[in-house]
């Protein structure tokens, strides 16, 4: 049979539609990319209890369909009669002058009880005649994996992330892949795949102990079904590095509507650029902690948090930002959604009251740490009708978090208690400037098949996202816990943007450490540095470089009474108060271990040297004169890349 050929201005396609694989040859410069097969299958059917795994050229019948419109050329194979009945087309669209080629796979209408669930087609894609050097991955704040790096790197995910604890590849939108791409860099060549449906999107990337590295896209079930058409494309490059591919998807993130500069962000809220140059403060209250036995439980008043308000207002600090939690009845991560009235043994309600009025006369933005995913089965109201249930029907269970036992509330019943809760806080004379819904941009999206309230990952991204609006139309500046890029429209800042690490918030660094959140994304969102926040003292000089290069807002604390504690917080933010707006403009890796390295700002430049702990900036109100060494510490060990 003959093979198919479609071709623009810029590529040239081939696909033989017996086996449906494909190959990309640029037309200029010759060099080539090739979809690889998939060793182990294309598809999974499900029939009822029981699976099978199958490929596409084990369709039975099929017919090639191919058109042309002014903007695109398009092959589609139609594919029947594969096992358990089912069918899938799958269509090639070579859009005019680019050097891009969408891929889509849509279930077909078939009289059967079977069902496609898990697609991993297009599958691999290599170089051809090229030589790999890395692979890019938008892991937390950014991953780069050499060809050859003598780490062992697979994607997962978490034990505790419920519905899908244990995958072998991460889903979009949690913190293992927080933008819906990836991409692969050559020695004369690049390309990179973006998922356009991302929802029910994921990466399937493995890299053993000195490579390769290896990555393919996966399609995944929603709702238990391949249930709508799904698409995803690559971009191909003669040449292009890691800043080429970030901005690439910076583009298209502003083509889709996913990018929403700071500047409209300050627009539609100006109290949001009260946070531009400020300090987070984070304020506890009441610890209850089942988990350990006896339960842990500490509590610090209202009033002497208000006192240490106070206090920072004597000594000169005017931007700050104070983010109060374990407020609640019980205290940290106890019995949300239903944690009303504040902790009485702190203060109750007036000391709550009394805490916002004062951090209102400072001039301080004060919110609250707030939940409404995880559900505990010892709040006061729990009911099961509100929860999370699974295909099956059974509830979620896990007991990881201070409060103990819970589920997840499902999230189309979120808004409810949302309103509640901040109409008797607002009624009742809390002053709130800002607020925090936990978990939100970060844990994966949930589905829900309860019959009452049957929700997609796509319909919980909406819900998610009408809960920070509604925080939005009362008046505050809008955070959650770490900046999954479809809800970039809908926050103004986050708390966490951490690069990937080989143990949970310690240990050495996955692969080398790239900005690739904040190149494309610095002046869309605010995020905070992790110096002087994170539970690694250790790596107190890592986090303030890291802060710095990504010019991020510095956490504080909140019992600090002089200026001098203050000296290093300030340094990051005076620089966050003149560039936090600004566009990462480059960024380049100055030495063969990744740690030394270059991020350009439109007003000067950043240097830092991971492994000698020291810094030098160019430009801006914190300039120095070449590098400056930071006095934690001693040289840290270099990786072995």
């Amino acid at each position: 049979m003959e093979t198919y050929v479609l071709q623009n201005e810029t590529l040239h396609v081939q696909i033989d539609p017996q086996t449906l694989q494909c190959s990309v040859a640029h037309r200029g410069s010759g060099q080539k990319w090739a979809f690889q097969k998939n060793a182990d299958a294309d598809l999974r059917v499900v029939h009822g209890s029981t699976d099978t795994l199958a490929y596409l050229r084990d369709a039975r019948q099929k017919k090639i369909s191919r058109f042309s419109t002014p903007a695109e050329e398009r092959l589609t194979c139609f594919l029947r009669a594969l096992p358990g009945g089912v069918g899938l087309s799958i269509t090639f669209a070579l859009p005019h002058r680019k050097n891009i080629l969408r891929i889509e796979v849509e279930p077909l209408p078939a009289a059967s009880v079977s069902s496609v669930a898990e697609v991993w087609y297009p599958g691999r894609l290599a170089l051809i005649d090229d030589e790999e050097e890395y692979t890019l991955w938008p892991n937390g704040a950014g991953m780069m994996i050499p060809a050859h790096h003598d780490q062992k790197i697979e994607a997962t995910m978490s034990d505790y992330e419920t519905q899908v604890k244990g995958l072998e590849y991460a889903i979009a939108y949690s913190w293992h892949l927080y933008q819906p791409w990836w991409g692969v860099v050559g020695r004369k060549s690049a390309y990179m795949a973006v998922a356009e449906t991302p929802f029910d999107f994921a990466l399937e990337l493995k890299h053993p102990k000195g490579g390769p590295t290896s990555t393919r896209p996966v399609w995944v079930p929603s709702m238990g079904r391949l249930s709508y058409p799904r698409a995803i494309r690559y971009y191909f490059f003669e040449q292009a590095d890691h800043v080429v591919l970030a901005k690439t998807y910076r583009t298209f993130a502003q083509e889709v509507g996913r990018w929403v500069p700071l500047s409209a962000k300050f627009e539609r809220n100006p109290v949001v650029q009260r946070l531009v140059g400020s300090v987070i403060l984070p304020v506890s209250i009441c610890r209850h902690n089942v988990q350990s036995q006896p339960a842990l439980h500490n509590v610090v008043s209202f009033a002497e948090r208000t006192a240490q308000v106070r206090r920072l207002r004597e000594i000169g600090r005017d931007r700050i930002y104070l983010h109060i939690d374990g407020w609640g009845y019980r205290g940290y991560d106890n019995q949300h959604p239903d944690f009303l009235p504040p902790c009485p043994e702190a203060g109750g309600w007036e000391g709550l009251i009394e805490l916002s009025k004062t951090a209102e006369e400072c001039g301080y933005l004060f919110g609250l740490h707030d939940q409404y995913r995880d559900y505990y089965f010892d709040g006061p109201a729990f009911s099961e009708q509100y929860a999370v249930k699974m295909a099956n029907g059974d509830l979620p269970r896990w007991s990881r978090w201070a409060g103990g036992a819970q589920t997840l509330l499902c999230s189309q019943e979120v808004l409810p208690f949302l309103r509640r809760n901040y109409a008797e806080l607002r009624g009742r004379g809390v002053r709130l400037t800002a607020s925090y819904l936990d978990v939100f941009s970060m844990n994966p999206l949930d589905e829900c098949y309860d019959t009452r309230h049957p929700t997609t990952r796509e319909d919980c991204f909406r819900w998610r996202a009408k809960a920070f609006d509604h925080m939005r139309g009362l008046g505050m500046a809008v955070s959650s816990e770490e900046p999954a890029d479809c809800f970039i429209p809908h926050l103004d800042f986050a708390h966490w943007n951490g690069y990937p690490q080989d143990k949970t918030q310690k240990g050495d660094y996955l692969g080398i450490p790239v900005p690739l959140h904040t190149l494309v994304y610095h002046d869309a969102l605010l995020l905070p540095a992790h110096f002087d926040y994170s539970h690694q003292p250790d790596k107190r000089a890592q986090h303030f470089l890291e802060g710095l290069s990504q010019v991020e807002i510095p956490y504080g604390k909140i019992d600090w009474d002089s200026r001098q504690q203050f000296e290093w917080v300030d340094v990051l933010a005076k620089l966050h108060g003149a560039w936090a707006t600004h566009e990462l403009l480059g960024h380049r890796l100055l030495d063969t271990e990744g740690m030394v390295q270059e991020f350009e700002y439109p007003e000067g430049k950043i240097s830092i040297d991971l492994a000698g702990l020291r810094y030098r900036i160019e430009g801006g109100p914190v300039a120095t004169d070449g590098f400056r060494c930071l006095p934690w510490g001693g040289p840290r060990k270099r990786q072995n890349i």
